[in-house]
């Protein structure tokens, strides 16, 4: 399916990208020997268990820049965060 017609990649992703190494069971098939077929997935915790969402080969690129995307937001908003709990640790002191 042509991209135009999908919707847009979000610009921040939770998770990670992984390859996926398996067999298909087919006994003829290259697996059945030991060269294993291979997938990009995206691994991801909705909250109760792991799940894995299959990856187009076209969308590989964009989906790790936005891992990347909300791994920064998240480092940032953490260093927030810490900066505000320091903030008020210091006006209690201050009392």
């Amino acid at each position: 399916m042509p991209r135009s017609s999908r919707e847009p990649l979000p610009r921040l992703v939770r998770g990670s990208v992984a390859v996926q190494r398996r067999r298909c069971g087919k006994e003829r098939c290259r697996c059945a020997k030991g060269e294993l077929h291979e997938a990009a997935v995206l691994s991801y915790w909705d909250g109760e268990s792991n799940r894995t969402l299959m990856l187009a080969p076209e969308d590989l690129a964009a989906v790790r820049r936005a891992v990347e995307r909300y791994r920064r937001a998240r480092a940032a908003l953490e260093k927030q965060a810490e900066a505000g709990i320091a903030r008020l640790a210091r006006r209690r002191r201050t009392r």
